[in-house]
């Protein structure tokens, strides 16, 4: 498998949110924060805008 030329802003990104959520995810299930579903689910939509926008943001900028 060969690795594409050039950086990938998008993907540093995408992986960094989808880091900091699952952190988020592991403190609440160790009981060090209380996250509730209230505050869940606008975590989890902020982190698929931000997803989005970091692809959406990278594509336009490629040239493909």
């Amino acid at each position: 498998m060969r690795s594409r030329p050039g950086f990938d802003p998008a993907s540093l990104v995408s992986g960094v949110i989808v880091i900091a959520l699952g952190g988020l995810l592991l403190l609440d299930q160790a009981d060090v924060i209380d996250l509730s579903f209230a505050y869940a689910l606008p975590l989890v939509l902020a982190a698929i805008g931000g997803i989005l926008l970091a692809c959406g943001l990278a594509g336009a900028s490629r040239g493909e």
